[in-house]
């Protein structure tokens, strides 16, 4: 179902039992769906893939981002190149106001984060499957847990 005044660009698939909003505005190449509701505000960039099982409201996706399957983005900003791993969840509303959610470019979100708005994901930055992240993560730092932290290699010394 595509509703009057979306924008599609050239080369976009759209699988079955896919529901655009009047305002979403779709980049070039795109493969969205089956089994997904872009509702108003969304922007998705050009050579995206949008998977199945998905909502995503008032979100700007970026070029060449990967949002695979089994999720909620809501409020969000996302890169160019991101990874948002299976069943990503930004939690945006605290029950009194909604929150943005910011993912730099090149992030990974592993399968099953949580990211609790407002926050921001740093460029490069990586979130271990499972996360709950509350906190801002730095650029290319990786964080795991609930809540995340940041993850600290042990280094095997030579015996």
């Amino acid at each position: 179902f595509i509703q009057e005044g979306a924008k599609i660009g050239r080369n976009t698939l759209i699988y079955p039992f896919t529901f655009i909003g009047n305002d979403a505005i779709i980049g070039k190449n795109c493969s969205l769906g089956p089994f997904i509701h872009l509702r108003g505000g969304t922007c998705i960039g050009d050579n995206t893939w949008v998977g199945s099982f998905l909502e995503i409201n008032r979100s700007k996706i970026g070029k060449q981002a990967r949002v695979k399957h089994f999720g909620y983005l809501g409020d969000a900003d996302i890169g160019d190149k991101v990874n948002i791993g299976a069943g990503t969840v930004t939690a945006n509303f605290d029950g009194k106001s909604k929150h943005k959610t910011y993912i730099e470019a090149e992030a990974f979100i592993g399968s099953d984060t949580i990211l609790v708005a407002p926050l921001k994901v740093g460029k490069g930055a990586v979130t271990g499957a499972g996360s709950v992240v509350t906190k801002n993560v730095k650029p290319k730092t990786v964080v795991v847990g609930i809540p995340a932290r940041a993850f600290k290699s042990k280094k095997r010394g030579r015996r």
